[in-house]
């Protein structure tokens, strides 16, 4: 959920919240102030007997009698002189219904008499007239501030997160081996331009870095080539001169030797440049052509080998991947397949517009098959291998998005190279 979101359900929330705990208070409100108007009205009401009792007129008018009652008390009668009020719920006649009734009693004195005075009204409770009208209100009201904070909120957090979102695209666009440095937006804002300085000053240092690694990778490769290649001929040299056997037999293990040394030197050369490849997006390979092209290049070796070799190729399998890069994937793919086949054995190739399947009969890899996509992991140790070819294969597939898995199961070696989805 994007940040503007969650302050507009933030501000939803609170928004019902303050609305609700002002509806109860409004509610309560008007309770009280119906049941205290009621009671002042019953006042003016036992004041107007009284003064009609001190003017000898009738105690109470005809219109009046069901509502208000006026009589004498005991001049000795002092525990009722205090005013009392009480509401309570009570069976009206007239409406036929349980109502809440207001009961005023009050002891004027006529004439140095006390009399009691006593006045009831039916009270209308809000509930009963005026719930489904403030439901309304209260409903319309949060709907107008529910779109009022909605459409504020988009505004305000697009204008107070334009540096923020401008940040965050700057850093989306941003690589490591680009000539400049990142370019990010001016901001007023204290914690926005902080950001922007932290975020500049740690991918110059991350820039810098990279270049001293890469000028590294590449110094070392070159570098060492020339000594390898020196050792190397003067091994061979040495070697058809006239040596005793354990003298050939040494000068033999350390030119096999060296010429591993070479091939890891290789390998990890092309990993480092892998690591930072930038593909292109519009590059195409023809799987169809490049496959059983692929396999006839080692149709030697798989015929050494005694290798009974199946193929089925669908037509027309062009997928994302550089034309060099595809022909260093199949090479490794084929070769790995080999390599770890047994004599008389079997090669099964599979392709579809969803995948390249290599299948091959094997001894049961000696590492377990979820670490031979690793650096120097091999599944037989007993073979020439360095280890890095299906660590190539595999960041080869992550640069387009290929999804690579590997398998061993009733002798047999599985690679299943599935490719991506376009995005539709």
């Amino acid at each position: 959920m994007k940040l503007n979101y969650r302050y507009t359900l933030a501000y939803a929330v609170l928004t019902f919240c303050v609305l609700s705990l002002g509806f109860a208070i409004v509610y309560a409100a008007l309770s009280r102030s119906v049941t205290q108007a009621t009671i002042g009205e019953l006042e003016n009401l036992n004041e107007l007997i009284a003064n009609q009792l001190r003017r000898g007129q009738p105690t109470v008018a005809d219109s009046l009698r069901p509502y208000v009652q006026a009589s004498p008390v005991a001049a000795t009668d002092t525990t009722r002189r205090v005013r009392t009020v009480r509401v309570r719920p009570e069976w009206d006649a007239a409406l036929q219904a349980r109502v809440s009734v207001v009961r005023l009693t009050t002891y004027p004195v006529v004439g140095g008499r006390p009399y009691r005075v006593a006045s009831r009204a039916a009270v209308v409770e809000p509930r009963d007239a005026y719930l489904t009208g403030l439901v309304l209100v209260f409903a319309w009201t949060f709907v107008f501030l529910l779109a009022l904070v909605v459409i504020l909120s988009e505004l305000i957090s697009w204008r107070i997160l334009r540096p923020f979102n401008a940040t965050l695209h700057g850093i989306q666009q941003f690589e490591l081996g680009q000539p400049h440095p990142i370019e990010l937006p001016a901001t007023r804002t204290a914690e926005f331009q902080e950001l922007n300085e932290f975020l500049v000053k740690m991918t110059a240092r991350a820039q810098r870095d990279y270049r001293g690694l890469q000028e590294f990778s590449e110094n070392a490769s070159h570098e060492l080539q020339t000594p390898i290649a020196s050792i190397k001929a003067k091994l061979e040299l040495l070697m058809d001169s006239e040596l005793t056997e354990k003298q050939w037999q040494t000068l033999t293990t350390m030119h096999d030797e060296l010429e591993r040394l070479a091939k890891i030197n290789q390998a990890l050369t092309l990993l480092a440049k892998l690591e930072h490849f930038e593909p292109a997006p519009e590059a195409l390979a023809d799987l169809s052509q490049l496959v059983p092209a692929t396999e006839a290049a080692f149709a030697d070796l798989a015929e050494m080998k005694s290798l009974t070799t199946t193929q089925r190729i669908a037509p027309g399998v062009r997928v994302p991947l550089d034309a060099s890069l595809t022909q260093l994937l199949l090479n490794n793919l084929f070769s790995n397949a080999i390599r770890h086949n047994v004599p008389g054995g079997q090669l099964e190739v599979e392709l579809s517009a969803t995948g390249l399947l290599l299948a091959n009969t094997g001894l049961a890899p000696s590492a377990p098959v979820s670490e031979l996509f690793g650096r120097f992991k091999k599944g037989n140790s007993a073979l020439d291998s360095i280890g890095i070819g299906l660590a190539i294969v595999k960041r080869i597939s992550e640069l387009y998005g290929h999804r690579i898995s590997y398998d061993y199961a009733d002798g047999w070696h599985r690679i299943r190279l599935d490719f991506a989805q376009p995005a539709e």
